[in-house]
């Protein structure tokens, strides 16, 4: 059997080992050898070391104890009696090696793993062999060669019935020394096309390993097994582990581009599902092949929180994710052909029309006409900052709000206690931020700061106004998706019964109404009335 703790099957690199015990079937503790109980050992011994005494005694006073008995005149007791002593002194050594067998090599054993009673027999019987075979050789004086070689053809034809088993559990054993995994490692056996079952070591035995496996399901491999195998150990030398998945993009997509999405998707990914946020995931340009530029994530996955296809799950998810609201698509294989007009395989930041369409994938913006989208597209600001770039600082004022197009931001806010900036959340690329500022001229409530690298789009005060100067509707309706989004990121409501979340949604997009009325000046027109408003809100509901 050849164990891996150093290099997972997809380029996997592990620290250095961290070598500990197994507990075969309970739970984990330091191996070690236990002492040998002295008062075990003398009462397991007794027996046979009195048993030997005894019939050396009855050697010593042979002649005298015939005497006693009356019997010393007939010839066959002369006879027999010597033989039948020693042959019990040879069974009584035997007895007591056996025992001592037991004690010093089976017990200790005993103690870490369940050692098969089969195993205890068959070392018993060749004991026992050993000894008829010197009370037929020694104290009969009889040739042992054809008793040996009948043995020896029983042996061979025993063996062959049960070479399996005897395989399986001297491997058990083996592994019991060697201890290249303990109960709840995660492994896998084999590497490459042919791996066999992945999952957590459940349970070690004599005969049996076994595995629970990503679906739940209990996976049994006979020990025997384990010797042809090449195991991979994820949770040695420490429990942390570097997995890999490989992303192909179109050779057309800037690999900056790529590696910002890329790197905010597997961040984004961090702290979900056994993903680690220490040592901090990553992207990486792999290589260029016919199917497209090929971009590894690499992440690391703790198995004591998951199972590493939970993390891969996730990785790929946000993977995804980001790559759609960024107008992306992961390679579609070259040998394409299409009798049609070719399908958007991705959308340019700097088209107004695409970025018109990224707007309508955005919530605040879908109760917008494609025009007014495409207005407004074609007026907001592009921004790419680089990572750590402070955006906005709470307590700050502003008239601008932003959309994040690709990358990944923190928000943070300064704890009372400490006086320190704490993260409170993330902004995921598809997300908009800042918006109370440019719809209330509210000062900036929490500090923003680039994870990564990141482009995003900066919308005015004035842009948002125009809008609304021609439709004012649109006030309700904008008034009313920030009030969702608020209420949703509140923690006394999000338990809290449907009619409750009605009611307060309806009074929170009422103050928000009156206080951006107020701010874009739409109060004063005549032509508007806040009735008027409800009721072309009502006729066009928030998609």
């Amino acid at each position: 059997m050849s164990v891996q703790t150093g290099v997972h099957p997809s380029g996997t690199r592990l620290p250095p080992p961290n070598l500990g015990g197994v507990s075969w079937g309970c739970p984990l503790r330091a191996s070690r050898t236990p002492r040998l109980p002295v008062k075990k050992a003398a009462r397991s011994l007794a027996l046979p070391v009195a048993v030997i005494g005894l019939l050396l005694l009855v050697a010593g006073y042979e002649q005298r104890i015939l005497n006693a008995l009356g019997i010393a005149a007939l010839a066959p007791v002369q006879a027999a009696l010597p033989h039948l002593i020693s042959s019990g002194i040879w069974l009584a050594v035997a007895y007591l090696v056996n025992r001592v067998v037991g004690l010093v090599l089976w017990d200790p054993i005993h103690s870490r793993v369940p050692v098969p009673r089969l195993l205890r027999d068959v070392t018993g019987l060749l004991i026992y062999l050993l000894a008829i075979t010197g009370i037929v050789g020694v104290v009969y004086d009889k040739p042992i060669g054809p008793f040996w070689a009948a043995s020896g053809v029983g042996a061979i034809v025993l063996g062959l019935a049960l070479r399996n088993v005897i395989l399986d559990v001297f491997i058990g054993l083996a592994v019991n020394f060697d201890r290249p995994f303990e109960i709840g490692d995660y492994i896998q056996l084999g590497i490459g096309p042919t791996a066999g079952p992945t999952g957590r070591v459940m349970e070690l035995n004599w005969r049996t390993t076994r595995l629970l496996n990503g679906e739940g399901n209990l996976v049994v491999i006979p020990n025997g097994r384990l010797s042809e195998l090449i195991v991979t150990n994820f949770s040695r030398p420490e429990r942390m582990s570097e997995f890999v998945l490989p992303i192909f993009l179109d050779f057309d997509v800037p690999t900056e581009r790529a590696l910002r999405v890329l790197s905010a998707a597997v961040a984004s990914a961090a702290g979900s599902n056994g993903v680690l946020e220490q040592p901090a995931p990553k992207a990486r340009l792999r290589g260029v092949s016919a199917q497209g530029v090929e971009y590894r994530i690499k992440y690391f996955v703790d198995p004591t929180i998951a199972g590493p296809g939970k993390a891969r799950h996730e990785v790929l998810r946000t993977v995804l994710d980001q790559l759609h609201r960024a107008g992306l698509h992961p390679a579609s294989p070259s040998q394409d052909v299409f009798h049609a007009p070719l399908p958007v395989r991705k959308l340019d930041a700097r088209s107004a029309d695409d970025r018109a369409q990224l707007l309508g994938r955005i919530e605040l913006f879908k109760g917008l006409t494609d025009a007014e989208r495409l207005e407004l597209s074609s007026q907001m600001q592009e921004r790419l900052v680089t990572e750590g770039t402070t955006l906005l600082r709470a307590g700050d004022s502003g008239a601008s709000m932003f959309v994040l197009y690709e990358g990944l931001l923190h928000v943070t806010v300064k704890a009372e206690s400490t006086g320190l900036e704490t993260r409170v959340g993330r902004v995921h690329a598809g997300a908009f931020f800042g918006e109370m500022s440019a719809l209330t001229g509210e000062p900036r409530s929490a500090t923003v700061v680039a994870a990564t690298d990141a482009l995003m789009f900066e919308i005015d005060k004035e842009q948002i106004a125009a809008l609304i100067d021609r439709r004012p509707e649109l006030a309700r309706v904008i008034a009313e998706t920030v009030a969702m989004r608020r209420l949703r990121n509140s923690d006394a409501l999000r338990l809290a019964n449907a009619a409750t979340v009605a009611v307060e949604t309806s009074s929170l997009t009422s103050q928000l109404l009156g206080t951006m009325l107020s701010f874009f000046g739409i109060s004063a027109k005549e032509a508007i009335t806040t009735q008027q408003l409800d009721e072309n809100s009502a006729q066009n509901p928030l998609a």
